[in-house]
């Protein structure tokens, strides 16, 4: 089914499989570790079709990066949104050996679904939440390990500030903080 377009402040996510490159070099766990990738997050998110705070996502190689909408929602709700759906699909992929990593930021983003023939697909992604997530994911410091899953606090809108800081319900319940990020602990029972 195709993405719909969208333009606006959202969450972004970008995920990716931890160790992927080298999971490639011996020709057998790299296979194994997409399809558990893939399974686990069209599934996931087939299954959250009806949710207010509906969570998009594409899948392209070992990464994912994931979207929400439902403008109407609160920030705080859309967070919860996406984190549920971050959570599933970790867990998924931990049962069948995979681990991930996961960044999520808030901002500007816009995708748009442009020309799609035999052989060629082309759909634009930017703004600053897709860079912000991705930069924290491959590049920033410290480095994510296996299996986190982090929220960028820069530019966060304070209602969400507030709701991870108060840690009430089932998402901020899960989150710790740190002066540049909040973890989601989505593994803690």
């Amino acid at each position: 089914m195709p993405i719909e377009q969208f333009q606006g402040n959202t969450f972004v996510a970008f995920m990716d499989i931890a160790g992927f490159k080298s999971m490639m070099g011996d020709g057998q766990r790299a296979p194994l570790a997409l399809d558990a990738f893939y399974n686990a997050g069209y599934s996931v998110l087939r299954a959250h079709r009806t949710d207010t705070a509906l969570v998009d996502g594409f899948f392209i190689s070992d990464c994912g990066v994931l979207f929400v909408r439902g403008e109407q929602e609160s920030a705080t709700a859309r967070l919860a949104s996406i984190c549920q759906i971050i959570r599933e699909i970790h867990q998924r992929t931990f049962e069948r050996a995979v681990q991930l990593t996961t960044s999520l930021a808030w901002g500007e983003f816009s995708y748009h679904e442009r020309i799609e023939f035999p052989g060629i697909e082309k759909n634009p992604i930017y703004g600053n939440a897709y860079v912000a997530a991705f930069a924290d994911n491959e590049g920033s410091s410290p480095r994510l390990y296996p299996s986190e899953c982090r929220l960028r606090r820069d530019g966060l809108p304070q209602d969400v500030v507030d709701f991870c800081i108060a840690r009430h319900g089932q998402v901020a319940e899960r989150m710790r903080e740190s002066s540049r990020h909040f973890y989601y602990e989505w593994m803690r029972a």
